[in-house]
């Protein structure tokens, strides 16, 4: 029955997930979260589910992991959701207790009240004070725990819930504890309307960014300045955050897949790479790029640079429902195998996108429509100093796909136009 639910869930997703081209960008409101609880709470049929919010703090404030705020759209730190279907409260969230002395110096925090639970979509809203009495209340009745939570997270080593319910297991006998991760795993990775909207706003957001860097980039300049220039962009144009640590490397640094210092000059007849995204409504863009430092591609950039393109363009070929990732990845390697640069192709083509650059998946599943995939090939050759990755965001649709960034140029005359613009209006 379990997985006949996710099924169906997935199917009801799915049919919706295609046609955001156009439509307005607005923020998630609590009944979107309602529903995902909701159709969680239909897979889970018994027993109970905790998750917590596992975040962690930057220049714009707290952020939880992608599970809690698929779920919930909150970001407070301590945050706990309990879910527990066929019960009095089914949707239930833990805030932590007030600290009046505290909120003097970071703002207050709203009360518990009536309305916030309605507001908020819960059927009860109270401090994690009261979690225990809960807790231990539903296992009496049913006692089944389902781990929700990824497995795997750089926030933690073991996951708060799967520590937490150790714990209730000691003092409820014969409790089982079933993975049921994969149903909110394989939720997340079909994407409604609403939310292909937030991805294209993160992709426009970045792509001006791109813009910007480009107007200043001149020999001279350095990594970390250009960088600066990217997340002034993204935060003037509503971004929340970035969607990850963009990585900008020049010369022999654009050969270094996950370059970090960012602390060196451009020179004349480099290339830069960039991989960077905006995030927006907590929505993520990725998307990489290459650019000579002169303004146009030597010959032998040239080169590289329409290898790569070509197999991204083989990649996307493959993109259809019932393709698999490792078909789409074996297409870009026939083409690096026949020009003789296998060895240069030195990572996967692509990784799910969404609520998390890279969005939580079963990739033992095969594409579907309403899926959003990057497709990331590149060619790094250390002795010449020469780094080239293009990397785009892709819709699975019915048909086949959608390029998510086709507005962001990527063959070689159109990148090159695109430099002499940015920097003729910079002028």
């Amino acid at each position: 029955m379990k997985g006949s639910a996710v099924a169906m869930i997935i199917i009801l997703l799915i049919s919706s997930a295609i046609s955001s081209a156009g439509d307005e960008v607005e923020k998630f409101g609590p009944e979107s979260f309602q529903a995902r609880r909701q159709a969680l709470l239909d897979s889970l049929g018994t027993g109970l589910a905790l998750l917590y919010s596992s975040g962690e703090y930057g220049e714009s404030g707290y952020r939880t992991d992608g599970h809690f705020w698929y779920l919930t759209g909150n970001d407070d730190p301590g945050a706990i959701l309990l879910l527990a279907p066929g019960f009095r409260y089914e949707q239930v969230l833990f805030l932590e207790p007030r600290d009046p002395e505290g909120e003097r110096w970071t703002g207050e925090r709203p009360p518990l009240t009536d309305s916030l639970e309605k507001a908020w979509g819960y059927d009860l809203i109270c401090r994690t004070g009261r979690l225990d009495g809960l807790v231990l209340s539903c296992m009496k009745r049913s006692p089944v725990m389902h781990l929700i939570s990824p497995l795997r997270s750089p926030s933690y080593d073991v996951p708060p819930d799967l520590d937490y319910y150790d714990r209730v297991a000691e003092r409820i006998p014969d409790t089982d504890v079933l993975n049921s991760s994969r149903f909110i795993e394989r939720m997340r990775m079909i994407k409604i309307p609403e939310e292909i909207a937030a991805i294209e706003k993160a992709i426009e957001i970045t792509h001006t960014g791109i813009t910007d860097l480009l107007s200043a980039m001149t020999p001279g300049i350095t990594e970390y300045q250009l960088q600066g220039i990217l997340e002034q962009s993204f935060k003037r144009q509503g971004a929340q955050h970035m969607a990850f640590t963009p990585i900008v490397g020049s010369g022999e640094r654009s050969a270094i897949l996950h370059y970090e210092r960012k602390d060196q000059k451009l020179e004349p007849g480099q290339l830069l790479l960039i991989d960077v995204g905006a995030e927006w409504e907590h929505y993520c863009a990725d998307i990489s790029r290459t650019f000579p430092v002169d303004g146009e591609f030597s010959d032998r950039q040239a080169e590289i640079y329409d290898l790569v393109l070509e197999a991204q363009d083989s990649a996307f070929a493959t993109i259809r429902p019932g393709a698999t990732i490792r078909e789409v990845h074996e297409a870009t390697e026939n083409v690096f195998r026949k020009a003789g640069y296998i060895d240069y192709f030195i990572h996967g083509i692509s990784h799910h996108l969404g609520v998390d650059v890279h969005d939580d998946a079963d990739y033992n599943l095969v594409l579907s429509a309403g899926m959003v995939i990057t497709v990331e090939p590149g060619i790094y050759i250390e002795e010449e100093k020469i780094g080239v990755r293009i990397e785009d965001d892709v819709l699975v649709t019915d048909k086949g796909y959608r390029l998510l960034s086709a507005d962001i140029p990527r063959h070689r005359d159109a990148v090159e136009r695109w430099m002499l613009g940015a920097r003729s209006s910079a002028r």
